[in-house]
């Protein structure tokens, strides 16, 4: 595992509009920085929400954390059902100079979205989606 957040898509931000949820991420490939917004469920939103309310290291209000995707995780619970599995999504966390990595369990459409971005290697996969500031 690695000891810093090089390489990894940063989750900057959940939100709601309207009935609507949207996640927030940033992607750096080849020295360039990109930012999208990702449509999820609701409950992908819960989940996002709580990766970014983790606090592993100082509980002090006001220190900044960052998140960042560190991969994604699943064991199949019932062979006969193989589409039924637990899906968990490596977090990195970090605060001034501490950093680790802490496994989130994840609804499935959520981890395979995050690992979507985890893998991508071309900004120009990902030119469907809306960029922000």
């Amino acid at each position: 595992m690695r000891d810093n957040h090089e390489g990894m898509p940063e989750i900057l931000g959940a939100f709601q509009d309207g009935e609507q949820y949207f996640g927030v991420i940033a992607i750096k490939l080849d020295g360039v920085l990109k930012k999208f917004c990702f449509g999820v469920s609701r409950k992908s939103y819960s989940t996002l929400k709580k990766i970014l309310q983790l606090r592993p290291f100082d509980m002090m209000p006001g220190l900044k954390h960052r998140y960042f995707v560190a991969g994604v995780t699943y064991r199949i619970i019932d062979r006969k059902k193989p589409d039924f599995a637990e899906f968990e999504i490596g977090v990195r966390v970090e605060q001034d100079k501490n950093g680790g990595t802490v496994s989130v369990k994840s609804p499935k459409n959520l981890a395979l979205n995050l690992n979507w971005f985890y893998e991508l290697k071309d900004f120009n996969k990902a030119e469907h989606l809306p960029e922000v500031e």
